[in-house]
């Protein structure tokens, strides 16, 4: 039993080692996208995370799609303005989020999940915070 369990929570971390991308820096934070998912029905809440309890629904032929992004403030991270998320599809085709970062150097760690309202089936290539864009094709499944 003790070596299936050891088996299981091996594959379990390989497993959630490759969901998600190498960290990304930008203004002293490292920036690592967790994964994709899609939705109809989605929370809006501004990162880090806090009381805001509004909610999006999406419109007929679109969906939600949700990128999750873990965020760590290194030592080089001074106060600054970070912009919201931009998402790029594989067409070249970018999208907003009404997501925003406030107070990005508040905690020390956070996860945040950015909500982009796009087309059903539409195929993600990145999403890009100002200068730092992360390759985010491999996590669309």
């Amino acid at each position: 039993m003790r070596i299936a369990v050891t088996t299981l929570f091996t594959v379990c971390v390989v497993a959630i080692a490759i969901a998600q991308t190498k960290p990304t820096s930008y203004k002293g934070l490292e920036i690592t996208a967790l994964g994709i998912e899609r939705a109809k029905n989605v929370a809006l809440i501004d990162c880090p995370p806090g009381n805001n309890s509004v909610r999006g629904n999406a419109r007929g032929e679109e969906e939600f799609a949700v990128v999750t992004l873990a965020f760590k403030v290194t030592p080089a991270f001074k106060e600054t303005i970070v912009k919201k998320p931009v998402l790029t599809d594989t067409a070249g085709k970018t999208y907003n989020t009404s997501v925003s970062i406030i107070d990005p150097g508040s905690l020390p760690e956070y996860k945040c999940t950015f909500p982009f309202r796009v087309p059903l089936g539409t195929k993600i290539a990145s999403v890009a915070i100002d200068s730092a864009t992360i390759n985010i094709s491999s996590l669309d499944k």
